[in-house]
C-alpha cells in the first residue's frame, strides 16, 4: 500500500422503515467502479439488520475533501429482478473529523435518510465509519482498492458489484418476456393446446378399449353361467 493511503472503515449496520420490502441488501462504494454488498438479510423484513464493513483505500485529500463522499445503495432482492429501494450520500466533512496531520478519527455513528428513486425521503441508514492506521497491515488492499471483511476472512458473500449501474438481478440470463398477442405466444399456445387435444383424444381411446373389453368378458361369463351343464 502506497505510503500517502488511508484505509477508510464503512460500517453497514442496519436499515429501518423499508416500506414493506424484505430480503434486503446495500451496496457501498467510494469509486462507482468498485462497488461492494452486504449480505441479504432475510428475516429483518422492513428493519433489516447487515452489520457489515468494509475497507476502502483512500488519500489523505479524499478525506480532508468538503463534496468526497460514500455512496450506498439499497435494493430488495427480487426472483428474476433486484429492486432498488432508494440511496444514500455520505459527506465525510460532515460525517468524520479528520485533519492532515492527524488522519486517524474515533468512530462515529449516524442514521441518514434514504432517498428513493423518485426523490422522496423516507425510513433511516444506521452507518459508522473511522479511519484506521493504513500501516498497522492490511496486505489485501495492495491489489483492490477496496474490501469486505467478508473476503478477509475467505468469504464471498460481500464479493465485488459487477456493474456501476446494474443491481444483481441484471447482471443473470433472464429471458425476454414474449407479449401474450405476438404471433410466438399464439404459435406456442395453439401447439400446447394441440398437444392437450391429443393426449385427451389417446386417453379416451384407451378407456373405450378397456370398457369394450370389461362387457365381452362380462357377456362370455354370463354365457356359461347359463349353459346347461352336461
Amino acid at each position: 500500500m502506497e505510503s500517502s493511503a488511508q484505509v477508510l472503515e464503512i460500517h453497514l449496520i442496519s436499515a429501518q422503515g423499508l416500506k414493506r420490502h424484505t430480503k434486503n441488501y446495500a451496496i457501498v462504494w467510494v469509486d462507482p467502479s468498485t462497488k461492494l454488498r452486504t449480505r441479504i438479510d432475510r428475516t429483518g423484513g422492513e428493519n433489516p439488520t447487515w452489520n457489515d464493513k468494509f475497507l476502502f483505500k483512500v488519500s489523505p485529500n479524499f478525506l480532508s475533501g468538503e463534496t468526497s463522499a460514500v455512496s450506498v445503495a439499497i435494493y430488495a432482492a427480487g426472483i428474476i429482478r433486484d429492486k432498488l429501494i432508494g440511496t444514500v450520500r455520505i459527506l465525510i466533512s460532515t460525517f468524520l473529523h479528520t485533519s492532515p496531520s492527524s488522519p486517524m478519527t474515533s468512530p462515529a455513528f449516524a442514521a441518514f435518510l434514504i432517498r428513493s428513486p423518485s426523490g422522496e425521503f423516507f425510513g433511516t441508514l444506521n452507518v459508522g465509519a473511522t479511519v484506521l492506521n493504513a500501516f498497522t497491515g492490511f496486505q489485501a488492499l495492495n491489489k483492490a482498492s477496496a474490501i469486505g471483511y467478508h473476503e478477509l476472512a475467505g468469504d464471498n458473500l460481500a464479493g465485488k458489484h459487477r456493474s456501476a449501474n446494474k443491481s444483481k438481478a441484471t447482471v443473470r440470463d433472464v429471458p425476454e418476456s414474449i407479449p401474450s398477442d405476438s404471433p410466438a405466444h399464439q404459435s406456442e399456445t395453439s401447439d400446447s393446446l394441440m398437444d392437450q387435444s391429443i393426449t385427451d383424444v389417446s386417453l379416451k381411446q384407451k378407456v373405450r378399449k378397456k370398457k369394450k373389453k370389461f362387457w365381452i368378458n362380462l357377456r362370455q361369463l354370463h354365457a356359461i353361467c347359463l349353459s346347461p351343464q352336461i
